[in-house]
């Protein structure tokens, strides 16, 4: 396959420019890291599919002539990879049910078993994991058939005892509780993904859930990257300490567990030797440098030195110039980061008037930021991003709707009109936080903010200054106190946006910080998610999404999602959709995560000649 006909394969319209909001600054993040960004960004070993469309601004270009990363290489089994594999380490929790940031979900991606999980996820198609087989008569009634012999990491805690049906049971009727094990209230995640669900348990090995109402979505809820089965008793133990790391509150039952996770710490995962997929995984671990993320330049250092097997800077010509400097030794891959950018604003405070909503979703310049902070390696994103593609808002039709259109000029007139009508001028300062772990890997974040939305409107009211996710977003996005920011929001982690749509948006959803109440939208996100023919399902979501984007998504303003150019040192094997050739970039596989199929394709090649004694030489201790 042409690997550039491929990332063009859809036609593009409405290319700008390379353009700076700051007069005469370099490009924004020159020199900084951005590989796999989790929590706030993506998994390098999971990698998403990047493609181009209208409403892209700029194409990944084909790569720089490089050496193939010895692609009909026979799959190697030992030796430790060292990668950024987390991106950021800005845990919230221990705990995958309560866990408000990604992080926990793509860790535990690795070292918990899911009920089921992706065979593809690009298409959401479905394989067992600790269900070994299951049936479902309708979209109401799930019987599950687990499979025999998963044992529990052994800890002195879980003494290494099988998986049983009474840990699906336990792992279900907790979320939908709410409650920790002394019959506190507690906030979980994905509560309303549980609610109203009976439970039936006839023998260890067999599972029988009954949900109030059909559900078409459920079944790829659980193969999410957040869907992993945690330990009770481990569980349970930390609740009280669930904000402090410790890797014996998450014993494991998948490919690794989990030997070190500590503040401050690296992360270590090691191959677990009870896993059930026996040969699996490859490597026989894998450790996430602590910290390295944060610090860009020595980022880029540890991949020099091979301390680390792939690198990304989000100055991309950055990348570029590594690789073809050492394009016999590595290799470029172009990969579609899965957490999706937002500008998120309080509707309960400044932006009460849904006009001035209206007008800051096509006042910010979804295009522009793609330029400063990405090279142009981006597209556009509406409400379901374009990489769940089956239910997308089609490219040729994003780009008519306001906040999307390829005519700024248009774009500018609606929004300064908006502005005005809704009395933003009266509204005094106002303030879009820049949230600090985008920032700093993007630092100009801050000017670039309050310029690009003081031009649009023809005011000088805005300003960027600093938040946290820990400390000024999550604790009060419930109590409707957080503040207006624009960064990563969670990443996509399935093919189907039903359920994610129905927790952000339906009235009663249990992530609808904007407080909608639209009947009209409540009723096709009902339909949508009974729905179990597919076809259908997708005319509801594309039904509700005019209404989200007449509504400029309710302050909830997806802007785009961006694609990365990495470097990989060619030792290094992970899965790819197209191997790299000369002149050709490799090209990242997966839109959504799946952990378990890296176990199969992630190896060290010790026979390429970047591969060196320092490489052998890696230890888990």
């Amino acid at each position: 396959m042409d690997q550039r006909n491929y990332w063009l394969r859809k036609a593009q319209t409405g290319r700008v420019t390379r353009r700076r909001f700051v007069g005469g600054a370099a490009a924004a993040g020159v020199g900084a890291a951005s590989l796999g960004i989790v929590g706030c960004g993506d998994d390098d070993d999971s990698p998403a599919q990047a493609t181009t469309a209208p409403g892209q601004t700029g194409s990944p270009a084909a790569g720089s002539p490089t050496a193939a990363a010895s692609p009909g290489a026979a799959v190697v089994n030992g030796g430790v990879a060292r990668s950024v594999f987390l991106g950021g380490t800005q845990f919230d929790s221990v705990d995958v049910h309560r866990g408000q940031r990604d992080e926990i979900g793509w860790l535990t991606g690795s070292v918990l078993s899911k009920i089921v999980r992706f065979s593809n996820p690009d298409s959401g198609d479905l394989e067992g994991d600790l269900a070994e087989k299951w049936e479902t008569p309708d979209a109401t009634v799930y019987t599950f058939n687990l499979r025999k012999g998963v044992k529990w990491q052994n800890t002195p805690l879980t003494k290494g005892r099988e998986f049983t049906s009474a840990d699906i049971k336990w792992h279900i009727e907790r979320q939908a509780a709410g409650l920790l094990a002394d019959g506190t209230a507690a906030t979980f995640r994905f509560k309303s993904d549980f609610a109203g669900i009976k439970v039936e348990t006839p023998d260890d090995y067999t599972v029988k859930l009954t949900l109030p109402t059909p559900n078409g979505s459920f079944l790829g809820r659980q193969a999410a990257f957040f869907a992993g089965v945690p330990n009770r008793e481990a569980t349970e133990k930390y609740e009280g300490s669930h904000n402090t790391l410790t890797e014996e509150a998450i014993p494991g039952t998948s490919g690794y567990t989990l030997k070190q996770f500590r503040t401050g710490k690296d992360i270590i995962l090691q191959k677990n030797p009870d896993y059930w997929d026996k040969g699996y995984p490859n490597l026989d671990g894998a450790i996430n440098p602590w910290g390295l993320f944060e610090d860009p330049n020595a980022y880029r250092l540890a991949f020099e030195q091979k301390l680390v097997d792939a690198w990304s800077s989000p100055d991309a010509s950055l990348t570029k110039k590594v690789i073809e400097d050492n394009k016999t030794n590595m290799f470029e891959t172009l990969t579609g980061i899965s957490n999706t950018v937002l500008m998120h604003l309080n509707v309960h405070k400044q932006f009460k008037d849904p006009r001035l909503v209206k007008a800051m979703n096509m006042a910010v310049d979804r295009r522009a930021m793609i330029q400063a902070f990405h090279q142009g390696l981006g597209q556009v994103s509406g409400v379901v991003p374009w990489l769940q593609e089956g239910f997308a808002i089609k490219p040729d039709d994003l780009i008519k709707l306001p906040g999307y259109r390829t005519d700024r000029a248009q774009e500018i007139k609606e929004a300064r009109e908006l502005w005005a009508a809704g009395g933003g001028p009266a509204l005094g300062d106002v303030d879009i936080k820049g949230v600090e772990t985008w920032t700093s890997v993007w630092p100009d974040t801050y000017q670039l903010i309050g310029k690009m939305f003081n031009d649009a409107l023809g005011v000088n009211q805005f300003k960027s200054t600093k938040a946290t996710y820990n400390d000024d977003i999550i604790p009060n996005l419930a109590k409707g106190e957080y503040p207006n920011w624009i960064a990563w929001t969670n990443a996509v982690n399935s093919p189907d946006p039903r359920q994610a749509l129905y927790v952000t948006f339906h009235s009663k959803g249990s992530q609808n910080w904007s407080k909608v109440n639209n009947p009209e939208l409540d009723k096709l996100l009902d339909q949508s998610l009974v729905a179990a023919d597919l076809t259908k399902a997708r005319s509801l979501v594309l039904d509700a999404q005019k209404i989200l984007m007449d509504n400029a998504q309710y302050g909830a303003c997806v802007l785009y999602n961006y694609i990365s150019r990495s470097a990989r040192w060619n030792f290094a094997h992970s899965p790819l959709k197209t191997q790299p050739q000369a002149g050709k970039a490799a090209a990242g596989y997966w839109n959504t995560a799946g952990a378990h199929l890296a176990f199969r394709q992630s190896y060290l090649d010790p026979k390429d000649p970047s591969y060196t004694d320092a490489i052998k030489s890696r230890t888990l201790a």
